[in-house]
């Protein structure tokens, strides 16, 4: 998948010709080495990011705190993404944009480079939970294996 492809995903999200859901299939579909293309669409979406003060993403602390407890998160190694209730990040550590239903917002790079972290963090976290999931299923997996066995009578 070329960048143009995800370049013009997100124009048509923008502009109600497309859904978010698409364009977050188009980026979840990457594999961990496309994470150059990850950056070079955050170039090509700051080169057109707009400063306005009525955009989508929220304004206050609050608005913003919801947002990202709300997000799910996915990295290519050096680039991640954000996926809240309202709003779309994408970062690679060192620039970052936010996008909105109607508008694309630039981050300064400390902001991008918390952002990425957070990514990281996410979904290091999900992993853990993951793994320590399959390892309790497992565990009642032979459990109840073992109760059931236990429980048949043998014939004499």
């Amino acid at each position: 998948m070329t960048d143009d492809t995800l370049l013009n995903a997100a124009q048509q999200w923008q502009r109600g010709a497309g859904t978010r859901d698409a364009l977050v299939a188009h980026l979840t579909a990457l594999g961990r080495e496309d994470a150059p293309v990850i950056t070079d669409l955050i170039q090509h979406l700051r080169a057109h990011a707009g400063h306005d003060q009525d955009g989508d993403a929220p304004r206050s602390t609050d608005g913003w705190r919801d947002e990202l407890m709300g997000s799910r998160a996915c990295t290519w190694g050096g680039a991640g993404m954000l996926v809240g209730p309202n709003v779309l990040i994408l970062t690679d550590g060192q620039r970052g944009v936010v996008l909105g239903e109607r508008d694309t917002r630039a981050l300064s790079s400390s902001v991008s480079g918390s952002l990425m972290l957070l990514c990281q963090t996410i979904v290091m976290a999900e992993h853990a939970l993951n793994q320590r999931e399959m390892q309790d299923l497992r565990e009642q997996r032979l459990q109840s294996a073992s109760t059931s066995l236990s429980e048949i009578d043998p014939i004499r």
